[in-house]
């Protein structure tokens, strides 16, 4: 590989645009992605014949201009959402805005936001179309798209749920246990959780008051690749016709990627009596992830790293592992000169796409042949055949690679190219 082609392997940077959510036949379909976003509509019973909406925007750090502050970095963006109920012309508008501030330079990088948007109001029930368009003030860029979801009647047909409503992890759970609280006082997370941090759901069942259900329970189920992880069940009191309970979800095991959840609300011999919309949420990066899960961090280093330096990085003692870790990426940073370290960004975004697009049943997509030729490659120059059976060709490194139902078969030749140029390892 030629030094220009290295260094502009190096600086390209893979924008991912973020998955959205699926709740309550909510759809959003984008069509101007310079500022990617992810819009999220709870539903929970209003007054009267209303329904209460609570609404959820967030734009990842690394999709937004930050500028220097005194002792901060502060980024600023601006929501609109406009929608019409196609039967009664009710409509459903709002334009808000948002600051978000982070300490240092490379949190302005995160593909995390744990400081969403968000706002609430009541809506009438019935199906709704618009478009939602996020606008980075500092930047004066766009990202919008089409919107089209159904406002449920939770007042109908009982017994029913709310959607399952992500509230901010850091708030304390016995504040959100009380059935009395108001919704209002919650804030809402993005779709999106740092490795082994807790997650939370909050849920609101309604029952008819003719026939309230005994020894009923609320049941979640998170889903990846056809796995399916522990159910969680709570159990509901009998009698009680409106319920809040919160689920937490078991994130110890979840891995980096996107994943499902399903949520139900069931009888005394485990039949469904409700059912929420599944929708999709993502474990992600954060600023505290390296630090909590230093094994997982040099697992996801087996890439770049040498048996040897692995083998070091996993003796480090505890309190040394940090300053380790940042001194393997320095090691390997193209450009110095700059705050961020470019590779570094490169390498876990398509750890990221990897595990969304080449992920089995059996393992990661980072871990199959597919996603390690990606990350260490990047996309190929062109794609031939099905999706288990594809070719790929290389043509500025003068590469072709077979994957048979994807699994590698020039791998040989694939790992002599490599080795050949693990300039990283010098």
């Amino acid at each position: 590989m030629s030094q220009g082609s290295r260094t502009s392997l190096l600086l390209m940077i893979i924008l991912a645009v973020l998955g959205l959510g699926r709740a309550a036949a909510q759809e959003v379909n984008p069509f101007e992605n310079d500022v990617p976003f992810s819009l999220r509509m709870a539903f929970f019973r209003g007054p009267a014949d209303s329904t209460r909406c609570l609404i959820t925007v967030a734009v990842e750090n690394q999709n937004l201009l930050f500028f220097r502050q005194k002792d901060h970095f502060e980024a600023a963006y601006e929501a609109f959402l406009s929608m019409r109920d196609t039967e009664s012309g009710h409509m459903l508008r709002g334009l808000w805005d948002k600051d978000l501030r982070v300490p240092s330079y490379d949190e302005t990088t995160l593909e995390a936001n744990f400081d969403p948007l968000q706002t609430e109001m009541n809506v009438l029930p019935g199906k709704y179309e618009g478009f939602a368009e996020v606008k980075d003030l500092n930047a004066h860029t766009y990202g919008n798209g089409r919107v089209s979801v159904n406002v449920p009647n939770l007042s109908e047909k009982l017994p029913k749920l709310s959607t399952p409503f992500f509230y901010e992890p850091g708030m304390r759970a016995d504040s959100v246990v009380d059935s009395h609280l108001e919704i209002s006082t919650l804030r809402g997370a993005s779709l999106q959780y740092a490795s082994g941090q807790p997650i939370f759901l909050l849920v609101e069942v309604y029952a008819d008051s003719t026939r309230p259900p005994e020894g009923w329970k609320l049941t979640a189920e998170v889903v990846k690749a056809l796995m399916v992880f522990p159910r969680v069940e709570v159990s509901l009191a009998d009698g009680e016709l409106t319920q809040r309970k919160l689920i937490r979800l078991p994130s110890q095991t979840l891995g980096l990627g996107s994943y499902e959840v399903d949520v139900y609300l069931r009888d005394a011999k485990n039949q469904s009596l409700a059912r929420a919309t599944s929708f999709t949420f993502r474990i992600v990066k954060s600023a505290s992830w390296v630090s909590e899960n230093y094994s997982q961090e040099i697992r996801y280093l087996k890439y770049l790293a040498s048996e040897t330096e692995l083998k070091e990085l996993m003796a480090v003692p505890e309190a040394q592992r940090q300053a380790a870790l940042d001194a393997f990426w320095q090691k390997m940073d193209p450009v110095p000169a700059t705050a961020v370290n470019e590779l570094k960004v490169q390498y876990f975004e398509r750890i990221d796409y990897a595990n969304r697009h080449f992920s089995t049943d059996q393992r990661e997509g980072w871990e199959t042949n597919m996603g390690e030729v990606y990350i260490l490659l990047g996309p190929p120059t062109e794609i031939y055949g099905s999706r288990l059976n594809q070719i790929w060709v290389y043509e500025v490194e003068n590469l072709v690679l077979y994957f048979f139902n994807q699994n590698l078969r020039n791998r040989e030749e694939f790992d002599r190219y490599v080795r050949e140029r693990r300039w990283w390892s010098n």
